[in-house]
């Protein structure tokens, strides 16, 4: 017996009723059974080739970023990155990151349009292939704005 319980044994009823602790009300919830779940087998990402990491010689390091327009789909938009890394990769650049994000409201109108995506390319490449690549982006019609920046390292 617990030392409540002695105590209880000999006490009056009155004293009973103090001695004991009160209870709060506990409401029931409702017991879910687990059930046998079948988990659907998700394909594995596709993992793109490795590509070349060394860094060609008298190669600078630039970040590219442009923006595109809110309304191009998907397949477009990553027909258009794929584009750009292989016009990079071709020219014996090497692309160390590519982020895209979401879609953002323009601060003014660009080319009649109010919202856009940006894409930004962190890469390595010989100087004097930047003015190829920025002939290639302003040719580009889903391209609305570019922006080349040489980053120093």
């Amino acid at each position: 017996m617990s030392e409540v319980e002695q105590k209880q044994e000999g006490a009056a009823p009155e004293q009973v009723a103090e001695a004991t602790p009160t209870l709060t009300a506990v409401e029931e919830q409702p017991v879910v059974e687990a059930r046998d779940v079948t988990v659907a087998e998700v394909p594995a990402p596709k993992v793109a080739p490795e590509r070349k990491k060394e860094i060609p010689k008298g190669a600078r390091s630039y970040e590219l970023i442009f923006l595109v327009d809110a309304g191009l789909p998907k397949e477009e938009l990553n027909a258009l990155i794929e584009k750009v890394q292989t016009f990079l990769e071709q020219r014996e650049g090497v692309v160390d990151n590519v982020r895209v994000s979401d879609v953002r409201r323009l601060a003014y109108e660009i080319k009649k349009r109010t919202h856009g995506i940006y894409v930004v390319f962190n890469f390595w490449l010989a100087p004097h292939l930047l003015k190829e690549l920025e002939r290639m982006l302003r040719l580009e019609e889903r391209v609305l704005r570019h922006m080349v920046i040489k980053i120093p390292g």
